[in-house]
């Protein structure tokens, strides 16, 4: 078999006969309300799903988590010897009644509604890619895994250990998150850490005597500004700075203060020599006699560009040529599963999903529908030529 041989453009007359029903599809989805936490809208997607994966003879498996609904495993085994996850999730940023202010349409070319983007379609696309695979009498795949959760939006809490434990059973993992631009893949994804940085000050009355007081809102202050400043010595590093809090009492000098942080970096080694600085920052003061603490919660592990994560980029970008698509690797600021597959070390490609904007904006969330004729044949192609690796 050519090593040159490409597989995408084999698909576009199957997607080009699929999209009437995949935008039905869409449309029920999107038309059902499912922030992270709304259990029912939740449910009732993944019930659609299943039914949808097991008219491809999927084995599917529900597994329910009490704070955020159902996560969704479909498995399907084939003759050859890749094993393959598709990623994505069900769960929106959005509040209850979400849908009644802007449900599914489509004008202009695009398809409005909360999710529609981020990332309903995608999902969608996944369960169509592997369905043309399969019209097309393709089994040369070792087993092909969807992954469907609830609570991406929030970081995975309840859903990460179900994703680290299926990442073990797999070889690749190709994550539909959706894509800013028809070239857009993701190679790479900063981590993040969260800190709870609090400061002890001493309370006095405000009026009276002042002078006896050590306010923890001023020397909370004089951190914020230094935690800022830290943007310069640490380039490619962020620091946002968020949840304020302190004494409400007007008349009392306020002995407690406090802020959020999140960090976010390309590295580790970046995300440990924020740590340090920030400890630094605590550790000492402006204001005399005050005390600060500070707790960090590590989270998402970054997303890197391994070797493993450049061989899938190839091989997209071969398929992508076959549609005439110049497709670019790029690195994300934001965080997505593929952090949480990439640090069980399974490699990753990420942003296979479907090409709009407006993301986690109600009046602005789209999807180029013309879109679904691009992405769905790439990532069949994709798919098809990772399960050929040896052959």
């Amino acid at each position: 078999m050519s090593q040159t041989a490409t597989y995408a453009q084999n698909y576009l007359s199957s997607f080009a006969a699929y999209q009437e029903e995949y935008l039905q599809r869409l449309s029920t989805l999107v038309n059902i309300d499912s922030g992270t936490g709304q259990i029912e809208g939740v449910n009732r997607i993944m019930d659609h799903l299943k039914q949808w994966l097991s008219e491809y003879d999927f084995t599917v498996t529900l597994h329910p988590s009490s704070e955020y609904g159902n996560n969704l495993v479909a498995r399907r085994k084939g003759r050859g010897k890749q094993r393959i996850l598709l990623v994505g999730h069900v769960d929106t940023v959005y509040p209850a009644g979400a849908v009644d202010k802007q449900p599914f349409a489509i004008r202009d070319g695009s398809a409005w509604g909360p999710g529609v983007l981020d990332m309903k379609s995608g999902v969608i696309l996944g369960i169509y890619a592997v369905r043309a695979l399969l019209e097309a009498d393709f089994d040369h795949y070792g087993e092909l895994i969807f992954l469907f959760n609830n609570d991406e939006e929030i970081g995975s809490p309840g859903s990460t250990a179900l994703i680290r434990e299926i990442a073990r059973e797999v070889d690749y993992a190709l994550v539909l998150e959706p894509a800013g631009k028809t070239t857009s893949l993701t190679h790479s994804r900063k981590g993040t850490d969260k800190y709870l940085l609090k400061v002890q000050g001493i309370p006095a009355h405000s009026g009276v005597e002042p002078f006896k007081g050590r306010s923890a809102v001023v020397e909370l202050a004089h951190k914020i500004l230094a935690i800022q400043n830290l943007h310069a010595l640490f380039p490619g590093v962020t620091f946002n700075i968020t949840r304020l809090q302190s004494n409400e009492q007007l008349n009392v000098v306020p002995d407690l203060a406090s802020c959020a942080i999140s960090v976010r970096s390309f590295s580790p080694h970046g995300l440990d020599a924020a740590a340090a600085a920030l400890q630094h920052i605590a550790s000492n003061h402006n204001i005399p006699d005050t005390y600060t603490t500070l707790t960090r919660h590590p989270g998402r592990h970054p997303y890197e560009p391994t070797a493993g994560v450049q061989w899938l980029v190839e091989k997209a970008v071969l398929e992508g040529q076959a549609l005439d698509i110049a497709l670019k690797a790029e690195p994300k600021g934001g965080v997505s599963d593929a952090n949480v597959l990439m640090s069980a070390g399974i490699p990753t490609l990420d942003t296979l999903g479907l090409v709009g904007g407006g993301m986690h904006n109600l009046d602005r969330e789209h999807m180029q529908v013309a879109s679904i004729s691009q992405r769905g044949p790439l990532l069949a192609g994709l798919i098809q030529r990772i399960c050929l690796k040896e052959q």
